[in-house]
């Protein structure tokens, strides 16, 4: 796991100063459904990176809990100084929640923006992200849309939808909110919504 988080700490200097990562979260803050009302929520941030969305979310809900591997990506989050946010370095684990009394209290919210399809186990992550979840509470995702389950880049439409249902979320809700532009061409966003119930 060590090579993993090497691997995102190096684009940590840049990440901040890179238009596309304030355009995408920008554009998956603009796309949050007009039925999740921010206001005194408690979020967890999952792959937070450097804290592009974080920042924009933060001024909205009561608290959000920011969690990455990468212990740099997380360092330029502690800079920007959030007041209602706390930062875990570290990947999610049943270890790590129970290590980390600021897990013990389940979310009204969980947001992955642009992390699920970089994970070693997408499904099973879901399943530790629900335990997360109070009754209600509704998962948000937002990935690179994969045409095909072989891609090594994103996820399908079809395996989110078969995780979620796998993982008992409902109502869910997959979309196309956006399309991000970039030297290789067009690039559509999935956003996908499950409620924890």
């Amino acid at each position: 796991m060590n090579n993993l988080i090497n691997e995102w700490d190096k684009y940590a200097d840049n990440w901040d100063t890179d238009p596309a990562v304030e355009e995408y979260a920008r554009k998956a803050f603009l796309a949050l459904p007009d039925d999740v009302e921010l206001d005194g929520l408690t979020v967890l941030d999952f792959g937070c990176g450097t804290g592009a969305l974080t920042q924009l979310i933060s001024p909205k809900v009561k608290n959000i809990i920011a969690i990455d591997p990468s212990s740099k990506m997380i360092e330029y989050l502690n800079i920007k100084s959030l007041k209602n946010v706390l930062t875990i370095p570290d990947f999610l684990s049943k270890e790590l929640i129970c290590q980390y009394s600021l897990l013990e209290n389940k979310f009204d919210l969980i947001i992955a923006s642009s992390v699920c399809s970089f994970l070693p186990d997408y499904e099973a992550t879901l399943n530790l992200l629900k335990s997360l979840l109070k009754s209600e509470g509704v998962f948000i995702q937002w990935d690179w849309l994969s045409r095909d389950d072989a891609s090594e880049m994103g996820l399908t439409h079809k395996r989110v939808k078969q995780a979620l249902e796998m993982n008992k979320f409902t109502r869910i809700n997959i979309s196309t909110p956006f399309i991000m532009e970039s030297s290789k061409g067009s690039m559509p966003v999935l956003m996908a919504i499950g409620k924890n119930t």
